[in-house]
């Protein structure tokens, strides 16, 4: 259902992202106005996962619900990094899927989805599954960033590279911290859900248990060679990438084909 608040949500989002693309480093009075958007556009977009909840009452998540979360995770995680140029430059693009991800949840009703049983076991291995999807996803986006900045860089461009652009060193850095991070928590969430869940690998279960243990371990794999034998560059993006797509297709496309297809 869209709401006023889901509507605030989104044009603030979509306002912010606008003005964001314009210019980056734009006069403080211009930044101002953009840091209150996005404080109006995570508070409202909080709002409305908040009211999904209730009107649920926490039994059902569906797909797009889902994206909804893994969004505002990610809106907020950039956000919370201020004026750093390598943030500025993704916020835009994170804004507008924000945006898209809450007009995806005005389509499918709250109520569709597979209802399910909320232990205290249960809701620590959502959590945590979906905030590491959140920083691994951030990870991929800093990855692309990495690619494009430093084509940039070998065009030897002055007009492009400017003070929009950060610095190959700090993306690179913050690239392999969210992948560092986001691989731990995906540990701990895959550890919680074997201790305490009885159905990973259950019949509607078994796909998703496979992709999302495929991609713990290719992100794992990045992250030991990272650190053992100096991984970096390219090669580091492309297998982050590939990481990326598993964990997804493990979840959203299982979720696709129960909520959307068969729901």
């Amino acid at each position: 259902m869209l709401t006023a608040v889901t509507l605030l949500s989104i044009f603030a989002y979509l306002i912010a992202a606008f003005l964001l693309s314009q210019r980056i480093g734009a006069p403080g009075s211009m930044r101002m106005r953009t840091r209150l958007l996005s404080v109006i556009a995570l508070v409202t977009h909080l709002m409305v996962l908040a009211n999904i909840f209730t009107e649920t009452t926490f039994v059902k998540i569906n797909l797009f619900t889902t994206l909804a979360i893994i969004t505002w995770l990610i809106s907020a995680l950039n956000t919370a990094r201020g004026d750093h140029p390598a943030s500025m430059l993704l916020r835009p693009a994170i804004y507008a899927l924000a945006a898209l991800s809450l007009m995806l949840v005005t389509v499918v009703p709250a109520e569709v989805g597979r209802p399910f049983f909320m232990s205290p076991m249960f809701a620590t291995h959502i959590s945590l599954a979906l905030i590491a999807s959140s920083v691994l996803t951030l990870a991929a986006l800093y990855g692309l960033q990495l690619l494009y900045v430093n084509r940039l860089l070998k065009t030897h461009n002055a007009k492009v590279v400017s003070e929009r652009i950060p610095s190959l060193m700090s993306v690179e850095q913050y690239f392999f911290r969210l992948l560092t991070t986001g691989f731990v928590l995906l540990t701990l969430a895959i550890i919680v859900g074997f201790i305490y869940l009885d159905d990973l690998f259950a019949r509607g279960q078994l796909h998703k248990t496979i992709f999302s243990l495929a991609a713990w371990l290719s992100f794992g794999s990045i992250v030991i060679i990272h650190y053992w034998r100096g991984l970096r560059g390219k090669i580091a993006v492309y297998y982050t990438l590939i990481a990326s797509a598993l964990l997804i297709m493990g979840y959203f496309g299982s979720r696709f084909v129960r909520d959307i297809i068969i729901g």
